[in-house]
């Protein structure tokens, strides 16, 4: 038996689109203008997957989007499976513009309110849903990455995809807004220089590109063209490949030596940022 499906009206469509405005009108802001123009914050029901290379500065990234929501008086949830207990260290540095270094015991005493899970309290995706639906609505929830809950070797595309679908679920049900971490293909070294990644570098399946609203790719040049020096300079970008409320486009950061704090648009450069219809996608 054929199950019927029946389309929905132009009526319908208009009602849920205006559900959507409604939601991007409370979106709390990134902290960067320039990001904001293209992707109207951290939008409730929204998935948001953040990728670059390894040792770009993807959790130095989350952690400044995290602060920066939690000074808004949001509610903010990180979960930190790969930088673990190190990640007060880096939301500090954004907060005290220090290098890590430079870190006083008093520095970790920062007074904005960021909820954490580490490993012990989340061993599983299933533990994670069910805790984001025990627990008060958060406005943001990083979770740094999402490879750890990848656990089978044989079906590890298929597993991915349905982390993500329920990752979107309860991201819609809470009406929260999900951003996941994940990891570029590896590339050889020379490879590396002067390439811009594009969604489908992302490690593992498709769903990325399908089921994320939004796909930001974290890139930053190289001090040297030598491929056996993998050093990376402070000057990048942050790529928006896909995104449901704007444009595709890309805001200049800058990065600095030692510190998590990352700045954009008229903080570091007068640069205004750039739109352009040929961004890869």
């Amino acid at each position: 038996m054929v199950t019927q499906i029946i389309p929905k009206t132009l009526e319908e469509i208009k009602e849920v689109r205006l559900k959507e405005k409604e939601l991007e009108k409370i979106a709390p802001t990134t902290g960067y203008t320039d990001l904001d123009r293209l992707i109207k914050g951290f939008v409730p029901g929204h998935l948001y997957t953040l990728t670059g290379d390894s040792n770009i500065g993807k959790s130095s990234l989350a952690s400044n989007f995290a602060v920066n929501v939690a000074k808004q008086g949001k509610h903010v949830l990180y979960v930190a499976l790969e930088p673990e207990n190190t990640i007060i260290d880096y939301m500090a540095s954004v907060v005290t513009d220090k290098t890590f270094d430079e870190l006083t015991p008093d520095d970790l005493n920062f007074d904005i309110k960021i909820d954490i899970f580490g490993k012990e309290n989340v061993p599983s995706l299933e533990r994670l849903l069910f805790l984001i639906k025990s627990l008060p609505r958060y406005d943001l929830i990083i979770v740094d990455h999402i490879g750890y809950f990848i656990t089978s070797q044989n079906n590890y595309l298929q597993q991915q995809s349905n982390s993500i679908k329920q990752l979107v679920g309860i991201a819609k049900e809470m009406k929260t807004a999900i951003m996941i971490i994940a990891h570029l293909r590896k590339r050889g070294k020379g490879d590396k220089k002067a390439y811009v990644p594009t969604s489908d570098d992302i490690s593992g399946s498709g769903a990325f590109k399908q089921d994320s609203t939004e796909v930001l790719i974290a890139t930053r040049g190289m001090k040297s063209d030598d491929p056996d020096e993998v050093q990376y300079s402070n000057e990048g970008h942050l790529y928006v490949t896909k995104t449901k409320c704007g444009p595709n486009g890309r805001i200049p950061l800058g990065f600095s030596e030692r510190k998590a704090k990352i700045t954009s648009g008229s903080e570091f450069d007068s640069t205004i940022q750039e739109i352009f219809g040929s961004v890869p996608s």
